[in-house]
């Protein structure tokens, strides 16, 4: 019962905190203007990961309940917070804000390599049976820090997808044994304002700080007991970065560039009909997937389904972007047309 006190708790101070934060964004610079691949018809506050992280830092001041992180975690949030908080206000190139989380993600390597050794043994990693070691374990703990709340940045492009994504995750969590209730309560106010109708947006300043606690949370509880169960947790945003980096090579466009070729687009550019479905749709998915870390027996059915479900999703948006892509080069070529009056309704917007 405390749990959930802390839980109400933190949704409702979240909640308050928001309202306010939303009154305060165009004052502060912190609005996500309409245009190019963003389809919002008004400015839109970026003040979701502002209001998380205040009422956190609060509420854990207040009741005396720690977040659970080492002091080096907690800098490395609130670094990664403050760059989030520098882009939504002067929007920073994604290259610089990538190699400032690779080098963050080296030094909390370096404390979490320390924190598990001395409870670790040889470990099964995908399908192989690794030394627990300095050379194996240290480049896997670099790239899990680094990619996977870069990945958790990339899915925020859908009104309540990241959030919900990281309260799946977190659910997900409590459900094995490892209870975060301020973290989800905080989420939970967030969601209130970002779904079905966004009145805010986390803002790069949210979903990098969210996405480097969840992982950081994930890592503490399940890392140690089974490393595949972190690939479980975040098969989503990982198929979902495999598949916009595969069809920007495939269309030999550059890494870095912005485009609507994430899975949630894909499915609302296609699908305008069932847009409000999409996000519950993957959300369900992630659901399927998360559910390896806690599931026993025969039920452990489930996130296979959900996996095979996620590739088969991924590997139809793959084949839609580039053969669309390809016939329209085709067509171009046979019977060239002025651009202005070229149709490009079926592509993803740039």
């Amino acid at each position: 019962m405390h749990r959930i006190l802390l839980a109400l708790t933190s949704l409702t101070v979240c909640a308050l905190t928001a309202f306010a934060a939303i009154r305060l964004a165009p004052f502060l610079g912190l609005l996500d203007m309409p245009g190019g691949r963003r389809q919002h018809g008004e400015p839109v506050p970026r003040v979701g990961g502002l209001a998380f992280g205040i009422t956190l830092i609060v509420l854990a001041f207040i009741f005396e309940a720690p977040i659970p992180v080492t002091a080096l975690e907690g800098t490395a949030i609130l670094f990664v917070a403050l760059l989030g908080l520098a882009d939504d206000r002067w929007d920073i190139r994604a290259r610089y804000k990538a190699i400032a989380c690779l080098v963050l993600a080296v030094v909390l390597s370096l404390g979490a390599y320390h924190w598990v050794t001395p409870t670790a043994a040889p470990f099964q990693f995908l399908w192989f049976t690794l030394p627990f070691s300095i050379w194996t374990v240290f480049p896997l703990l670099v790239v899990m820090f680094w990619s996977l709340p870069q990945a958790f940045n990339l899915i925020d492009g859908a009104n309540g997808l990241a959030i919900g994504f990281a309260l799946v995750v977190m659910g997900s969590l409590w459900v094995a044994g490892y209870p975060h209730p301020l973290t989800i309560g905080g989420l939970i106010g967030c969601l209130l304002w970002n779904w079905p109708r966004a009145r805010l947006f986390l803002g790069d300043c949210g979903s990098l700080s969210i996405g480097l606690l969840v992982v950081i949370f994930a890592q503490k509880n399940v890392l140690t007991a089974n490393p595949n169960h972190m690939l479980w947790l975040f098969a989503y945003p990982i198929a979902d970065v495999l598949l916009v980096m595969a069809i920007r090579k495939t269309l030999r466009r550059p890494i870095f560039c912005g485009d609507r070729n994430h899975l949630h687009f894909q499915l609302q550019d296609r699908f305008p009909r069932f847009q409000r479905l999409v996000v519950p749709l993957l959300l369900g998915i992630s659901a399927l997937c998360n559910s390896a870390i806690y599931l026993q027996g025969a039920w452990q059915i489930l996130p296979g389904v959900g996996l095979i479900l996620l590739l088969l999703f991924a590997a139809w948006a793959f084949l839609a972007s580039t053969v669309v892509h390809r016939n329209r080069e085709t067509a171009n070529s046979a019977d060239p047309v002025p651009p202005s009056s070229a149709d490009t309704s079926a592509l993803p917007a740039k």
